[in-house]
């Protein structure tokens, strides 16, 4: 487990107050036009769209707070007898914002009223925490990278990217997730949607909602809310919108079209024509209550919001590399470097020599038939004459895309709200297939789903509760075309499909030296993940302080089945069969490694046997914070989060946990016998011993370290707001530790992404 601590000043910058809670706040004081604290006024704060109404009180010093809400634009009223009632109109709270609206009531009867609309203070003065929102104005206009609403965040403070500076569409997890905020490793920053985790196991990005249904993206450099935490340098919170009182939408198509698209500049001067390319992204949002006239009327109660996207994409990647000429497929090397016949070896002391073949053609009789089998995967030339680079091709990079999101927002009472959403998402992508054949390419396969139900339930108008559920899982595959292949049909033995955890075409590699390109691949694994998350938090207002505790429970699982070779990977990478002795240069030359293959002599083989590992481990953390409102222009912020990664666990005990070095080898009887044949002088077989082996965990031990580290977090911000300058700027200082997750893709894990 890792932590940093932070310091930092910063002043007349823009921030608010957001934990891992999405919502804002409004609060104040309620005054008489002497100043004096008027307690007991009915507060009344109410959503401009959606009629949702939030009830408080002033307390005996006047303050008010209205905590959770749901982004939006609220209306604020305020009654108490003997004072004309008062209302604020136009107050915007983003993700995590806390504007202070202070409220001085004025002498007279309460059914007279006064309105105000001047525009909230843009600057935070409740607390020292440091960040930035893309509004949604932004977030609709912009031209953010593929249309992937997380890309925003690099219009932030505090973040630099560092993914790769290219086309980042919304099913790039990797891409969307490469940020470093405040200092921190990339990927080490907590992803959220919602207030919820909404990250994969090893860091990347689980789900990305269209663009049309993200209301903010809210950025975090800095927090002094100890229920902010699990990550090593700040958040990044994607909120998405929900349905209103009106019914609203959108529908929306981006398109490249292929003619406006320039030829690849190695295929331009290879004489190949522009590869037909294509990339179309279109979706449709809509949003509103549910209605239905003379039976259904939830108007001020509940609401609907759906959003659908996706991608049809077809890219190409440029390719050259070597192929066997039409004469190496007949055995004919005339022109190329001397071949050998490897079966007119004769021993010369302690050098084998080989008699060059007639016309440096391999004779039909000694072809292998397996060889000729594996011929046919090969396309023909495509440059005349060529031999080395003599193969330019241009296929597309294929992705197939669909993006579902719905969210229901249900004010059961005065009391008592909740939003629900599910989440999902299909990928489909085929790329590098060269041959346009089983025999190249791979394949990736990507299905989440994701929900999360959150209440929050007023308990009175100063404690109030706030619960919330979170689900995400991802099933990832990396597969090959050649998936289902059995080794049997180009003439390799039955055992290699028989005893294989997943048939594809085996791997026939050459030597580098002279860039034949190989038939297979490797690649074919499963990476299904999952998490779960329970998050609860309590505040009390008391005065002048806002006090709040809380937990955050979470559960991480991981299986990893990886196929490898799993029917074996056949190497033709050196000469040693056809060159002329064995004491000659062992620089493989052109054409040597194809006749090798055509022989049917391979350098080296290997089979993979690979079993699958299920992890699973837990994330417990409990916060308690007090914002302390000390005057009307002075915040003290104090909070202590206690955080702890309980070890992973591998679900059957088999993880490899050290070595002995003093236990029995099993193959120790095996090898002692065979040193016994044949000892040097310097070990005799009385003292050779074989001895060591891996340690495993053992029947019910499933850790596979221990961690027992138990860190706790101080959070300490102060945020002022001078008189003398009348509101518009805040003094902030804060500290804070911050300890960062340990994911299991830290612990080496075997796997693809």
């Amino acid at each position: 487990m890792k932590f940093r601590s932070v310091s930092l000043l910063a002043l007349f910058i823009p921030a608010a107050l957001f934990a891992q809670e999405f919502r804002g706040t409004i609060s104040g004081s309620v005054t008489d036009p002497t100043g004096a604290a008027i307690p007991a006024a009915k507060v009344t704060v109410t959503e401009e769209h959606t009629g949702t109404r939030i009830p408080t009180v002033s307390d005996s010093a006047g303050q008010y707070t209205a905590p959770f809400l749901l982004p939006g634009d609220y209306d604020i009223a305020v009654e108490a007898a003997g004072f004309k009632e008062a209302l604020r109109k136009g107050v915007h709270v983003g993700a995590g914002d806390h504007p202070v609206i202070d409220i001085k009531l004025a002498v007279g009867d309460v059914s007279q009223s006064v309105e105000v609309t001047a525009d909230a203070s843009m600057v935070n003065t409740e607390s020292a925490t440091v960040g930035q929102a893309v509004t949604t104005k932004e977030v609709e206009e912009l031209p953010i990278n593929g249309r992937t609403p997380m890309m925003a965040a690099g219009l932030s403070i505090g973040v630099i990217g560092y993914a790769q500076p290219t086309l980042v569409h919304p099913f790039d997890s990797g891409g969307a997730a490469g940020w470093t905020i405040a200092g921190a490793y990339t990927q080490t920053s907590e992803l959220l949607i919602n207030g919820s985790p909404d990250a994969t196991w090893d860091g990347r990005l689980a789900f990305s909602p269209p663009q049309d249904a993200v209301q903010e993206v809210r950025v975090k450099a800095f927090d002094t809310d100890a229920a902010f935490g699990h990550t090593a340098g700040g958040t990044l919170n994607q909120i998405t919108k929900s349905g209103t009182n009106t019914y609203h939408g959108s529908a929306w198509e981006f398109n490249q079209p292929n003619t406006l698209t320039a030829n690849d500049f190695f295929l331009n001067k290879a004489g190949s024509p522009r590869p037909v390319t294509h990339f179309n992204q279109y979706g449709v949002t809509a949003g509103g209550p549910f209605y239905i006239p003379h039976f259904i009327n939830t108007r001020n109660k509940l609401f609907w919001f759906f959003a659908w996207e996706g991608i049809k994409d077809g890219q190409p990647t440029a390719f050259t590399g070597t192929v066997p000429t039409d004469a190496m497929r007949a055995g004919n090397f005339a022109g190329l470097p001397t071949i050998s016949d490897p079966f007119s070896a004769t021993l010369s002391g302690t050098t084998v020599n080989r008699t060059p073949l007639a016309g440096n053609v391999i004779p039909a009789s000694e072809m292998s038939s397996i060889a000729k089998s594996l011929l046919q995967y090969y396309p023909e030339p495509t440059v005349p004459g060529a031999v080395i680079n003599n193969f330019i091709s241009s296929p597309n990079t294929i992705d197939n895309y669909s993006n579902e999101m719905g969210r229901i927002d249900y004010n059961m009472s005065d009391r008592s709200r909740l939003f629900a959403d599910v989440r999902h998402t299909d990928y489909y992508q085929l790329k590098n297939n060269y041959f346009g054949n089983v025999a190249e390419g791979s394949l990736l396969f990507r299905n989440n789903w994701g929900m999360a139900v959150d209440e929050v339930y007023t308990i009175n108008p100063t404690n109030i509760l706030d619960v919330r559920l979170n689900f995400t899982r991802m099933n990832e595959a990396h597969d090959v075309p050649s998936a289902g292949f059995n080794p049997t049909t180009v003439g390799l033995p039955g055992y290699l499909g028989a005893d294989s955890n997943h048939l594809q075409m085996p791997v026939i590699s050459f030597a580098t030296a002279t860039g034949i390109q190989a038939l297979g691949a490797t690649g074919a694994n499963k990476l299904p993940s999952q998490s779960y998350q329970l998050f609860a938090s309590w505040m009390k207002i008391k005065g002048d302080h806002t006090l709040k505790a809380g937990v955050d429970f979470r559960q991480y699982r991981l299986s990893t089945s990886t196929a490898g070779n799993s029917t074996g990977a056949i190497s033709f990478s050196a000469n040693s069969w056809v060159k002329a002795s064995s004491s000659a240069s062992s620089t493989v030359t052109t054409g040597q490694d194809i006749a090798s293959f055509l022989l049917g002599l391979p350098t080296s083989g290997s089979y993979d046997l690979n079993t699958f590992a299920s992890w699973y481990s837990y994330y417990g953390a409990g916060f308690v914070q007090d914002d302390w409102r000390v005057k009307h222009n002075l915040t003290i912020n104090l909070g202590l989060r206690f955080e702890h990664d309980f070890p992973y666990n591998e679900k059957y005990g088999r993880t490899v946990d050290g070595f002995d070095t003093s236990s029995t080898n099993p193959l120790s009887a095996a090898a002692t016998a065979a040193y016994a044949k044949a000892p040097i002088t310097q070990l005799p077989a009385s003292a050779f011993s074989v001895l060591g082996g891996l340690t495993f965990p053992g029947a019910g031990q499933t850790a596979v370290f221990q961690n027992k580290s138990h860190v706790f977090s101080p959070r300490v911000g102060l945020a002022w707001t001078p008189d003398a300058l009348h509101g518009k700027t805040v003094v902030r200082t804060g500290f804070g530790v911050f300890v960062a997750p340990v994911t299991i893709a830290s612990m080496g894990v075997d796997g693809k992404y």
